[in-house]
């Protein structure tokens, strides 16, 4: 059986659960949001043997944890608490249930997976990432470079990065969306900004958002490679086709202006880069970004290991969610 970890809203399991019902395979989907309405759970050690069953209300499916022979760690979040009016108590109900969904999670962290309930979050440091990056670049001997970067809540350190540079990259930690008016907005995505614009920060304000920059790169083009297992899906991304402020700094607000995409192979030094930084991680899967430069070379921006990729099979037609059923059904490629 195969056990997959998300919530209701999740689209990015349907195309994946099609291949998987269409191959006969066996799955249970957890939605994690809904773990106290739709599901009962029960643990038990009988004679030393521990056995966690999962039945699931709406469908009928049960779960059986010794049938489970892959997880795919997609996107849990919270459980719902309903039918409580007091806020203490539904405080401490939700996180009774939020610690019951991290013990479900946790006991399936050693089995085949794409996604780790462990690795995932520390994976997404961009400090581990950089750190990563740059050691299998020099022992590979890689021509792939990484941008100068910063990450600090000092004027006088970001000031010494101006000092270098005529543009700058300023880019959030952790940062996505702002909710505005009842409707979510995206401003926290990478700008292009003069050097001299910082020097008029105040200091206060620098220290209390500690801001990660870099060099300004200019690109020719843009990759997202996205690597099932041994299998890789590279997505050109054409952004220097969009004007400034349109999705040319930054290709995630270049959907409404036209944004261009398709599909090329992998290059070579980029496969090589891209297995070793998964191997070092101990992760099957990851959605890599890569500026193509001006001068010809590749710049490692990050690695998400659990990144969005069904708009690249949308846009491009590259099986991405046809290897992660096959990965998961431990089928071959």
């Amino acid at each position: 059986m195969i056990l997959i970890i998300t919530n209701k809203g999740d689209i990015h399991c349907n195309p994946v659960i099609k291949h998987l019902v269409n191959n006969g395979e066996i799955f249970f989907r957890l939605n994690t949001d809904s773990l106290l309405e739709d599901y009962k759970i029960s643990f038990w050690v009988k004679e030393s043997v521990p056995e966690l069953r999962i039945y699931n209300k709406v469908n009928k499916k049960i779960l059986v944890s010794s049938s489970v022979k892959s997880v795919w760690e997609r996107r849990p979040i919270s459980p719902n608490i309903t039918g409580f009016d007091d806020p203490q108590i539904k405080s401490v109900l939700k996180e009774e249930a939020s610690e019951l969904m991290t013990w479900l999670r946790s006991f399936f962290a050693n089995c085949r997976s794409i996604g780790s309930f462990v690795w995932d979050r520390p994976n997404e440091s961009k400090l581990r990432q950089m750190d990563i990056a740059a050691r299998i670049i020099e022992e590979k001997k890689l021509g792939i470079r990484i941008p100068t970067t910063l990450l600090t809540n000092d004027k006088t350190e970001m000031m010494k990065l101006t000092k270098i540079y005529d543009h700058i990259a300023v880019k959030p930690i952790g940062s996505d969306a702002i909710e505005l008016d009842d409707i979510m907005e995206m401003p926290f995505v990478s700008r292009k900004i003069s050097s001299s614009r910082l020097g008029t920060i105040s200091e206060e304000d620098i220290s209390s958002c500690p801001t990660l920059i870099q060099n300004y790169i200019e690109k020719k083009y843009e990759l997202r490679i996205t690597v099932v297992g041994s299998e890789f899906f590279c997505c050109k991304i054409d952004s220097q086709k969009l004007p400034e402020g349109e999705g040319r700094e930054d290709w995630r607000e270049g959907y409404a202006h036209g944004l261009s995409q398709s599909s090329i192979p992998t290059p070579d030094e980029l496969v090589e880069f891209c297995s070793h930084y998964l191997s070092s991680i101990n992760s099957s899967f990851g959605c890599f970004d890569f500026i193509y430069d001006r001068s010809g070379a590749y710049n490692f921006l990050e690695c998400n290991p659990n990144g969005q990729w069904m708009w690249i099979e949308e846009d491009t037609g590259l099986p991405i969610s046809k290897a992660i059923a096959n990965y998961l059904a431990l089928r071959a490629n």
